[in-house]
């Protein structure tokens, strides 16, 4: 089975966790270090929002060494992982359109007031570019978004792939008998040496 561009599902999925290990990882080694340079009352989201980045790598790291070693629980996390990524990111995604479009009254009013006297913009053409703005902001959410489900459906399939793999190389270990056949051993043959006297075939008293 492929996945994108041709590319099969093993080589997707273990592109897929290498990435997300390295950038989820970087992400949370960077919070760690700039964690004090926040103030107090956003600590509370910093350190969540890096314990999430920690957990996301490591899941991701499970799921490059489930291709790489064949297994398929491993890959069952990663795939779980990537779910729960994903409605996360719907949910922001969601919260994120809202939020533009409910605020271009404030934030254009905004504007227009710190508008340089010189270059002067109204309030009309100010919302009209706000919500543009929004419009390609809320589309690139969404192309995000479906090549994410398309990516978890690639990680999905190559799991019940490897659990297929798995489960029929288990049916035929436990299928396996080793069937022993009795030895025959060689029919005996009771072969007696033929005595000649005087030219004649010489038979004992007890043949006689």
């Amino acid at each position: 089975m492929k996945c994108c561009f041709c590319i099969n599902l093993r080589t997707a999925t273990l592109f897929l966790a290498v990435l997300g290990t390295i950038t989820h990882l970087y992400g949370a080694f960077a919070l760690t270090a700039v964690s004090d340079e926040f103030e107090e009352r956003d600590s509370g989201a910093i350190f969540g929002l890096t314990m999430y980045s920690y957990l996301s790598g490591f899941a991701c790291l499970a799921g490059a060494v489930g291709v790489i070693k064949h297994n398929a629980k491993q890959l069952r996390l990663f795939a779980a992982y990537y779910w729960v990524d994903l409605a996360l990111h719907m949910l922001f995604s969601v919260a994120s359109a809202f939020i533009i479009f409910s605020l271009d009254a404030e934030v254009c009013q905004q504007i227009v007031q710190e508008a340089p006297k010189d270059e002067p913009i109204d309030m009309e053409t100010c919302e009209s570019l706000y919500i543009s703005s929004g419009w390609v902001m809320v589309i690139a959410m969404a192309l995000n978004l479906l090549l994410k489900l398309h990516f978890a459906f690639a990680i999905q399939a190559y799991k019940r792939q490897v659990q297929q793999e798995e489960q029929a190389e288990r049916m035929l270990e436990e299928s396996a008998v080793v069937v022993g056949y009795p030895v025959v051993a060689p029919p005996v043959y009771d072969v007696k040496e033929t005595i000649f006297v005087a030219g004649q075939e010489f038979v004992p008293n007890e043949k006689k």
